[in-house]
């Protein structure tokens, strides 16, 4: 994964406070000792998980992990879940040098929703590509 100064230094050019951009570089790579969101689990995950069950969304079951952390994010604000999707790209990235950056935003609106948030991050990943690669890849 991308050194977190990379997170935040692309995080703060598509405008994201640093704070916002920490807060979920934490929460990504670190979910089970983010406070707020186990409590937030405890309190709201069964429920999530028992909803998905019912409706056999079973594509959705097995992303739970990363679904529970975009359902928090998502209730924090639009700029949560904006940091939230960029930091997944970008770990995508790294972990993926094979795939060009259309195929990962694509693989990634596939294993999510589409929103405006994503739609947001992924032009802005599109239009700083070559940046991104270099920060990301190298």
């Amino acid at each position: 994964m991308p050194e977190w100064a990379i997170h935040i230094k692309w995080a703060q050019r598509l405008g994201i406070p640093e704070e916002i951009s920490s807060s979920v570089n934490f929460l990504s790579d670190f979910p089970e000792k983010t406070q707020e969101f186990m409590e937030f689990c405890e309190r709201e995950g069964v429920e999530i998980i028992m909803r998905l069950l019912r409706v056999h969304d079973f594509s959705a079951i097995m992303k739970i992990p990363k679904y529970l952390q975009v359902v928090f994010v998502r209730q924090k604000g639009c700029e949560y879940v904006k940091a939230w999707y960029l930091h997944y790209l970008l770990d995508y990235i790294k972990m993926a040098p094979e795939l060009s950056i259309e195929e990962i935003i694509k693989k990634t609106e596939d294993r999510f929703e589409s929103c405006e948030e994503l739609e947001t991050v992924g032009n802005f990943v599109m239009d700083n590509a070559e940046e991104i690669l270099q920060d990301c890849r190298v």
